[in-house]
């Protein structure tokens, strides 16, 4: 048995060392090595404080790709990230099979496309910013990969170039929306994205949405009165079960579950460059039929001046949570609810070749978190980010 083993071992070794020497075998890397520090640490800023932090924009990621035929090709894509004390992930691992020039199909691991950055949302060097705008790009971490399939049509109409996009599939995960994680499965995960390009202009227009269930939320709605007494004020409970337990004490339990709960998101973008100027401004929506999280709108408008390997730029972004009327609004304005904006100024040195070094000052004003007043904050950050 042993030997059979050894046997498997080196011909799979073997054929890996030959595939890697094969001409149609492509392996790419990026790399972000970043730090920052927050002037305010009472002012949430994911993964910074008021001391120096290297871990939260430090990642790297290795991406293989083979095309297996002229029809058939496959990828994947491992990534280790600082603030995930640099535990390997396969975000990416699908098979394209090409129908023509204009029209492909993957199935597997794919990127989730909700923004306009998606699909090199974690490629530093793709964009200016050393992190893109947390109040637009950071709330749907959990859902940032799907397993299924999706399906990309390319067209021409005149001088305008496009793209159409829908895909389905299903992510199971687990999630931590304050300390506690628990099993989130989202279902009939499906979407559709719209890319047009004329000229200096591009326009992007998508719309996705899934059913998700949390079994952990919806048991704590079948609890007694007494046990939901009792988590409610406890110190060790989750917000998140905190909020449920007042929420059915009060009699709205149903309205807090998560079971087969419809999401729906939505987002429009609109991008100029010239090549000495660059401009994009971008708007989301999220929209939910469970109560357990709040209907939220966020947008950002950024503009850059390059010159010749530099460039300066500066940013507006904002969200806001929009709770609901009445008891249930006021349940979820204690627990729930944030509104918050910044303005970002940065500037970008491309020293050589496939590498950029970037300097930012992030001026944060949270208005509300948790329905509460809170403070302002500066985050200052350096990188450098570099593909290979």
């Amino acid at each position: 048995m042993s030997r059979c083993k050894l046997s498997l071992s080196a011909a799979v070794l073997m054929t890996a060392s030959q595939l890697a020497h094969a001409s149609d075998l492509n392996i790419n890397g990026f790399m972000s090595v970043g730090a920052g520090v927050l002037s305010n640490s009472d002012v949430v800023a994911e993964g910074y404080d008021d001391d120096i932090s290297f871990n939260q924009d430090t990642m790297v990621a290795l991406q293989v790709s083979k095309q297996i035929n002229e029809s058939t090709s496959a990828t994947t894509q491992f990534v280790a990230r600082g603030r995930e004390d640099y535990n390997t992930e396969n975000t990416w691992a699908y098979i394209t099979y090409s129908f023509n020039e204009n029209t492909d199909l993957r199935m597997g691991r794919l990127r989730s496309p909700f923004f306009y950055y998606s699909d090199f949302l974690e490629v530093g060097y793709a964009y200016n910013w050393i992190r893109p705008p947390e109040e637009v790009y950071g709330r749907l971490d959990v859902f940032s990969s799907i397993n299924g399939f999706d399906l990309t049509h390319n067209f021409n109409l005149g001088a305008t170039d496009g793209s159409v996009q829908v895909y389905y599939g299903r992510t199971e995960e687990e999630f931590a929306p304050v300390s506690k994680s628990f099993s989130l499965d989202a279902k009939n995960f499906t979407g559709m994205v719209l890319n047009l390009n004329r000229g200096n202009w591009g326009t992007r227009l998508s719309y996705h949405q899934a059913d998700a269930t949390i079994p952990e939320i919806n048991d704590i709605t079948e609890a007694s009165n007494s046990e939901l007494a009792a988590l409610a004020v406890s110190p060790t409970a989750d917000p998140a079960e905190a909020l449920v337990a007042a929420a059915t004490l009060q009699g709205f339990g149903d309205d807090f579950k998560l079971e087969d709960a419809t999401g729906k998101f939505y987002e429009a973008a609109v991008t100029y460059d010239s090549g000495s100027y660059f401009m994009i401004a971008e708007w989301t929506a999220l929209d939910y039929e469970s109560e357990l999280f709040v209907d939220d709108s966020a947008y950002l408008i950024s503009a850059a001046k390059r010159f010749n390997d530099s460039v300066i730029h500066l940013t507006y972004t904002a969200r806001e949570d929009k709770k609901g009327s009445g008891a249930i609004g006021a349940i979820q304005n204690n627990f729930l609810r944030d509104k918050e904006s910044s303005i970002i100024l940065g500037a970008r040195f491309d020293y050589d070749t496939s590498t950029a070094f970037k300097l930012e000052a992030q001026y944060i004003d949270e208005e509300l978190r948790d329905g509460q007043e809170s403070e302002s904050a500066v985050l200052y950050s350096v990188a450098i980010d570099l593909v290979f």
